[in-house]
């Protein structure tokens, strides 16, 4: 048990202090602190913000910033107190993320909603980015998690780590899964996506929503509609234009294009059989 000297006698430091890290017993100041010998304080580590990755399309500026996928609790200390609380506090960020939900570094376009996801999840339970910086590893999985792990800091091997905070760990998994001209690409796709000839509407508005996340979430809920019923089959588009109302969810539009749809394949399907007789 640690103790330290007060006017001559020792005094014992109650269990779970750790003397050589911040807690709001070592930085209590005025009659929290009375009784107990003025003593130095480390002084607590500062939020830096890492270096922005650069790139052109000033849209893509907020995907790639490091600080779009801040928390809401900025602090950076961790504490041994937290640290021994971490697991149980993981747990209840788990419940958020999804179980069973973590991800092995495929598809590379995926790192966007990743984060976004995770993020949420840690502002969902007040986790601060101190202790975020130690548990995204666990919501990873191999190959991926061994890579997450290479670039953290150890204690016991004296290993500095070549990222030291979460925004930094933020900034490495960004540049190790995506850059600039990789989402374009994606993009295009989803800018010139129409329903193939062997796709149904539901398979369709499914594949939309993938190329949207992996975009980033490039298009809104009203965009991303609209993009579907440019992409549908010419004979339909007419009639889902007709049915896409704003309050129309597009789920619901793509059930009704479904339906309708499948109107349209049993005509153009009757139209051949009349024409090959």
């Amino acid at each position: 048990m640690g103790g330290e000297q007060g006017g001559g006698a020792a005094r014992e430091l109650p269990r779970g202090i750790d003397p050589g890290f911040p807690t709001q017993l070592s930085l209590a100041t005025g009659t929290e602190a009375e009784g107990w010998r003025a003593q130095a304080t480390p002084t607590p580590p500062t939020r830096v913000v890492p270096p922005k990755i650069v790139v052109n399309y000033p849209y893509y500026r907020i995907m790639f910033d490091c600080e779009t996928y801040a928390l809401d609790n900025k602090s950076v200390v961790y504490t041994r107190r937290q640290a021994r609380t971490l697991g149980r506090r993981k747990k209840d960020v788990a419940q958020s993320f999804g179980v069973h939900d973590e991800w092995d570094g495929f598809p590379p376009a995926k790192v966007f909603q990743f984060l976004r996801k995770f993020s949420k999840a840690c502002d969902d339970n007040d986790i601060s980015e101190g202790e975020a910086f130690y548990i995204l590893q666990d919501f990873t999985k191999e190959p991926l998690k061994s890579e997450v792990m290479m670039v953290m800091p150890t204690r016991r091997a004296g290993n500095p780590g070549k990222v030291t905070s979460y925004l930094e760990l933020i900034n490495w998994m960004l540049r190790r899964h995506v850059d600039e001209a990789s989402v374009a690409t994606l993009v295009e796709t989803l800018n010139v996506a129409v329903q193939r000839d062997d796709e149904d509407e539901l398979s369709f508005a499914e594949r939309l929503r993938r190329l949207n996340t992996e975009c980033g979430f490039m298009y809104g809920e009203g965009a991303l509609k609209g993009r579907f019923v440019e992409g549908v089959q010419r004979a339909a588009r007419a009639t889902f234009r007709e049915r896409n109302t704003p309050g129309m969810t597009m789920a619901e539009l793509a059930r009704v294009s479904q339906t309708t749809g499948d109107e349209h394949h049993w005509l153009r399907l009757e139209q051949l059989k009349e024409r090959t007789k």
